[in-house]
C-alpha cells in the first residue's frame, strides 16, 4: 500500500514542527515526571526515616525510664535491707514484711509503666504471699524466659509479651498485654546475688506515645525482637500470619504485596528494633496522579503548539500558494492576475519579481507575434534568451541578499539563534556555490566547517564537540575547497549520530617536510566501506574527495580510512605545501 506523500508546504511545516515539539514535550514531561517521582520517593524516605528515628528515640526514653525505676527500687534502703535479710535466711517480722510490700506498692503507684513488682529469692522462691498462690505461682515458675534470664547471666532483660497475671492457653497477640522486666538484685558490698525482681509492665503504656508518629506515614509498624518475635504492632497487617520476603535492602513482600521497609535498632535495648512498612501501591497512586497532571499539561501544550504552528505556517505559505496558483494558471495558457504583496519581507520581493517576470514574458510573447515570419526563428531564440535571463533573477546573489534580509529581521527581533543559524548557513552556502576559487586558505576551510557544525547544533544539540589541533603558521596554507566539511559531515552522520550520545571529532593537522598531514578522527560507531560512497550536504562523498586529491596533486595523494566498529574512525590524507 502506497503512503500518500504530503505535498503542501503548509502541512509539512505544521507536521514537522509539531513532531519536533511533540518529541520535546514528551521528553520534557517524561523528565519532569521522573524527577518528581524520584523527589517524592526521596521525600517519603526522608520522612519515614525521620519518623523511625523519632519512634526509636521515644522508646529509648521509655525503656530508660523503666530502667531508672528499677534502679530506684534496687537502691531503696528498706527493700535492700529486707532482701539482704531474707537472703541470709533471717526471718522478718510482720511489720517488716508489711513495710517491704507497701514500699513496692508505692513504686507501682507513682510509676507510669509498672503494674506489679514480684521479688524472688536466689533459688527462685516467690517472696510475695499473694503471687505465691495459684495461678500466679504457675505462671512464674513455668516462665521459660525467667529461666533463660537466670541462666544467661545478664543483669537485666525484657521478656516477650505474656498474659500475666492471667493464665491463658495459646493466647493470641491481643491477650498478651504484659511485658516483664527481669533484674538481678545484687549485694552492694560484694556484688553477690541476693535475689531477683520481676517488674511487670503494661504493654500499651510502654508503647502508647508512638501511635501518633506511626499513623499517616506507615501502613503498619512493628516492634520485634532479634528472633523476629512480635512485641507490639500498630496497623492492620497480622504479623503472626505473614511472611516477610526480602526483595532488596528496602523492599519486602507481605502477602504478595510490596512494601518499602524502614527499620531501626532501639539503642536502649538493642535486642528490639522498629520496623515500618509503606505500601508501594499507595505511593504509586500518588505518583500516578502527578504524572497524569504533567501529561495533561503536556497534551494541552501540544494542542496549543499545533494551533500556533498551523497559524504560523499559513501566514508564511499563503503568498507561496498565491504564486503557485498563478503559475498553474500560466501553465494552462492563461495569464494570471497581478499578485498583491501583503507582507513586508522577502516574500514581497518574490511576488514583485514574479509579477515582473509575467509582465515581461507577456510583453515578449506579444512582441513575437508582431515580428515578421522570416525573423520568427531568430525572435524565438531571442525570446528564450530573455526568458533565461528573467528566470535567473533569483540567482545566488538574490539568495545571499534574501538571507541577509532574514538575518536583519532576526537581529531586529532579537532572534539571536535564528541570526546565528542564518549567518552560518549564508557563509556555508557562499563557500559552496562560489566558483571563483578552487583553493582556499586552511583558515577559511575551517570557518566553513565550523559554520556547518553550528547549523547541525540546532538540529542535534550539543551532540558533538570539535577539537582542532592546528599550528598557527598553517592558517594561510592553501587547500582544496570543501575538503574538510564533507569529512566532518561523514563523521557526524555515520559516527556520532548513530552512537546515540555525545561524541568528539578531532582535526589534527601536522606539518611534515614537504607536505602537511591532515587527520579527522571521531569516537563514533565506525563506518563501513559502503558508507564511503554516501554523499553529503554538497553532494561530495569520500570517494569524490579521494578522486579530487589525485586529480589536484597526483596519484600518491590519496584518502585513507581506518575504522573499527564501536571504537571510531580516522580519515587521513596528505597535501603538499601551497602558499
Amino acid at each position: 500500500m502506497k503512503v500518500k506523500k504530503i505535498t503542501k508546504i503548509r502541512n509539512r511545516i505544521t507536521i514537522y514542527f509539531s513532531i519536533i515539539i511533540l518529541g520535546l514535550t514528551l521528553a520534557v514531561t517524561s523528565s519532569i515526571s521522573s524527577i518528581f517521582s524520584k523527589e517524592i520517593i526521596k521525600q517519603y524516605n526522608n520522612v519515614a526515616t525521620e519518623k523511625i528515628t523519632v519512634i526509636s528515640k521515644i522508646l529509648n526514653e521509655n525503656l530508660d525510664s523503666i530502667r531508672h525505676d528499677s534502679y530506684m527500687i534496687e537502691n531503696d534502703k528498706n527493700i535492700y535491707d529486707y532482701m539482704s535479710k531474707v537472703n541470709r535466711n533471717n526471718s522478718a517480722t510482720p511489720e517488716t514484711n508489711a513495710e517491704f510490700f507497701n514500699t513496692l506498692s508505692e513504686y507501682c503507684k507513682w510509676s507510669n509503666y509498672i503494674i506489679s513488682i514480684i521479688p524472688l529469692t536466689t533459688d527462685k522462691k516467690i517472696m510475695d504471699p499473694l503471687y505465691s498462690q495459684y495461678p500466679y505461682n504457675e505462671l512464674i515458675y513455668g516462665n521459660k524466659e525467667l529461666d533463660n534470664f537466670i541462666e544467661s547471666g545478664y543483669s537485666n532483660k525484657f521478656s516477650s509479651p505474656n498474659t500475666f497475671p492471667f493464665n491463658y492457653e495459646n493466647a493470641d497477640y491481643e491477650k498478651r498485654t504484659t511485658i516483664t522486666y527481669f533484674s538481678r538484685y545484687l549485694d552492694k558490698e560484694n556484688y553477690s546475688l541476693i535475689g531477683y525482681l520481676m517488674i511487670n509492665i503494661k504493654k500499651k503504656n510502654l508503647f502508647m506515645n508512638i501511635d501518633d508518629y506511626c499513623h499517616g506515614v506507615f501502613d503498619s509498624t512493628f516492634i520485634v525482637d532479634k528472633n523476629g518475635n512480635l512485641i507490639y504492632k500498630i496497623g492492620n497487617i497480622d504479623y503472626d500470619n505473614i511472611m516477610l520476603e526480602k526483595v532488596n535492602n528496602d523492599t519486602v513482600n507481605v502477602n504478595n504485596v510490596k512494601y518499602m521497609e524502614f527499620n531501626s535498632v532501639i539503642e536502649a535495648y538493642p535486642e528490639w528494633r522498629v520496623i515500618g512498612l509503606i505500601s508501594l501501591d499507595s505511593l504509586t497512586r500518588n505518583l500516578d496522579s502527578i504524572r497524569w497532571l504533567i501529561y495533561c499539561i503536556g497534551i494541552f501544550s501540544i494542542a496549543v503548539v499545533l494551533f500556533i504552528s498551523h497559524f504560523t505556517s499559513k501566514k508564511i505559505t499563503d503568498p507561496i500558494y498565491d504564486i503557485t496558483k498563478a503559475m498553474n494558471k500560466f501553465e494552462n495558457g492563461e495569464w494570471p492576475d497581478k499578485l498583491e504583496a501583503k507582507t513586508e519581507d522577502e516574500l514581497k520581493y518574490l511576488i514583485i519579481s514574479f509579477n515582473k517576470m509575467i509582465y515581461n514574458i507577456k510583453n515578449l510573447i506579444e512582441q513575437i507575434y508582431k515580428e515578421e515570419e522570416e525573423n520568427k526563428k531568430l525572435e524565438v531564440e531571442s525570446m528564450k534568451t530573455q526568458l533565461d535571463l528573467l528566470q535567473s533573477q533569483i540567482n545566488p546573489h538574490f539568495i545571499h541578499n534574501t538571507l541577509n534580509t532574514i538575518n536583519y529581521l532576526a537581529i531586529k527581533n532579537n532572534q539571536n539563534e535564528i541570526r546565528e543559524l542564518i549567518q552560518s548557513f549564508n557563509g556555508l552556502l557562499r563557500q559552496s556555490i562560489s566558483t571563483s576559487k578552487k583553493l582556499i586558505t586552511l583558515k577559511d576551510e575551517l570557518t566553513c566547517t565550523q559554520n556547518y557544525l553550528k547549523i547541525q547544533k540546532y538540529r542535534y544539540g550539543d551532540i558533538v564537540k570539535l577539537v582542532c589541533n592546528i599550528p598557527e603558521e598553517l592558517n594561510n596554507c592553501l587547500v582544496p575547497k570543501l575538503i574538510l566539511q564533507p569529512l566532518i559531515e561523514n563523521s557526524l552522520y555515520h559516527g556520532i549520530v548513530p552512537k546515540g550520545c555525545a561524541g568528539t571529532i578531532k582535526i589534527d593537522i601536522l606539518p611534515q617536510k614537504d607536505f602537511i598531514k591532515i587527520k579527522v578522527i571521531d569516537d563514533g560507531v565506525g563506518i563501513s566501506k559502503r558508507k564511503s560512497t554516501h554523499k553529503g550536504f554538497n553532494g561530495i562523498s569520500l570517494d569524490n574527495i579521494s578522486e579530487r586529491l589525485r586529480l589536484y596533486f597526483g596519484s600518491e595523494y590519496d584518502l585513507k580510512v581506518y575504522s573499527k566498529t564501536g571504537i571510531g574512525t580516522c580519515i587521513e590524507f596528505n597535501i603538499p605545501y601551497i602558499y
